[in-house]
């Protein structure tokens, strides 16, 4: 297999503001540990594919099809042969529109397009001969932030290694669910946060210095033990997610002939739209919310009130819609499946996905863009941030309930299509 890589420095100077806390004061104050965009150029006879993976918060959608069209045009890929997704890191510049969390920052994505050009153009043309190992570890350390009935954790960490002949690593994808927001809302200095600082010791201790993408699992319910932790603590907990997976991949034999395929699927998600009367009886609900009035204040009012005056201008010009573009991404490597999400999906979904199937599948959640919440069914009925409260942040209508309950019945249908 034909295999190119590059990473970019995107490390935003010290004063943007950063994004996944409403309680952060901002702007940021400095830089703790530098973000890359990470490129992984894979070639097998038959058609590419291209995965770029960023330290950020998330993509907004029109990111990701900007970049497609460029990839397009230079490139020669179909946007069914590009996946850009990221760690979801709470301590990164403002990359999609968050109400009241930090500022959407045009000059950064002008910037960051030109890191994504750069990572692809080099690691398209920049390829070599590698053989392909996957393994998969255990790690006890994502907690279920929510602690209802429905609570669920997924401790598996896969790690899918490009090997060279010689026996050292041009790149290494691990995938493992956990929100990275250890540093908390305190924090105001720039941070790839765990997923960086796991990234960074597997590359050191596998030969070759790989390029190493950590990407994030369906973490949608799923947190660190703590948040507001020192530095050192996250290091600590990066160097757990490496340690999981580091010895297993040095001594795996490679897949002989890796089955190489990608699929991938947009259909539309049914959202749970109200109309013009709907949704001021919902935004004068909120206001009644004492918890989230407490924990964020006039932040969250207008948050509330943003999100109530831009769906009701929506609905009265005729432009609310009742359904978004969902997006499935599937890249099979042997038996192992990586499937890109678009969405913070919770962790069963990759369980449910894992039935009736012998290939490893894992998620790759905020991957070509960030939706939001996709709750199971059974948190609807129990409530809380990610169900009631979360779409108000991100500034549209929340999904159906059971809409990640149809993302799996697309999926399975998608992992039929490359498992034959």
């Amino acid at each position: 297999m034909k295999v190119g890589t590059a990473q970019i420095d995107i490390t935003p100077k010290p004063g943007v503001e950063l994004s996944g806390f409403a309680a952060r004061t901002q702007p940021s104050t400095g830089v703790l540990d530098p973000l890359y965009a990470k490129a992984l150029y894979l070639a097998d006879g038959g058609e590419p594919v291209l995965c770029i993976h960023c330290d950020l918060v998330g993509l907004d959608r029109e990111i990701v099809l900007e970049f497609r069209d460029w990839a397009r045009d230079w490139l020669g890929l179909a946007a069914s042969q590009v996946m850009v997704s990221a760690t979801h890191t709470h301590s990164g510049p403002c990359t999609i529109h968050l109400h009241e969390c930090g500022r959407y920052d045009p000059a950064y994505v002008t910037l960051l397009q030109a890191g994504l050009r750069e990572a692809a153009e080099v690691a398209a043309t920049h390829t070599e001969d590698c053989e392909v190992v996957t393994t998969e570890g255990h790690l006890d350390l994502a907690v279920d932030r929510r602690q209802q009935a429905s609570k669920h954790t997924d401790p598996r960490v896969a790690a899918l290694g490009l090997r060279r002949k010689d026996g050292s690593f041009k790149a290494v994808v691990v995938n493992y669910p956990m929100h990275p927001v250890a540093l908390g809302s305190r924090n105001r200095q720039v941070s790839a946060d765990m997923p960086g600082q796991a990234a960074r010791r597997l590359s050191r201790q596998l030969p070759g210095n790989p390029t190493v993408l950590v990407t994030n699992g369906a973490c949608g319910n799923l947190n660190p033990p703590a948040e507001n932790v020192p530095f050192a603590q996250i290091e600590a907990w990066g160097g757990r997610i490496a340690e999981a997976v580091a010895t297993r991949l040095a001594q795996t034999t490679p897949t002989p002939r890796a089955c190489f395929r990608v699929a991938a699927r947009i259909f539309p998600l049914p959202l749970d739209a109200l109309d013009v009367a709907g949704i001021e009886a919902f935004a004068r609900k909120a206001l009644l919310d004492q918890n989230s009035l407490a924990e964020w204040g006039d932040k969250y009012r207008r948050a509330v009130e943003q999100w109530r005056s831009s769906l009701v201008a929506a609905a009265q010009a005729g432009r609310a819609s009742d359904r978004r573009d969902a997006e499935l991404f599937a890249l099979r490597l042997g038996e192992v499946i990586l499937l890109g999400a678009n969405a913070e999906v919770f962790s069963e979904f990759t369980d449910w996905l894992r039935v009736g199937t012998d290939q490893k599948v894992y998620v790759v959640g905020y991957a070509n863009g960030d939706m939001g919440y996709l709750p199971t069914q059974a948190a609807y009925g129990e409530g809380g941030y990610e169900v009631e409260v979360a779409h108000l942040f991100y500034g549209g209508f929340r999904p159906k309930a059971g809409g990640l309950e149809l993302l799996a019945r697309e999926a399975k249908d998608l992992l039929r299509q490359i498992a034959q």
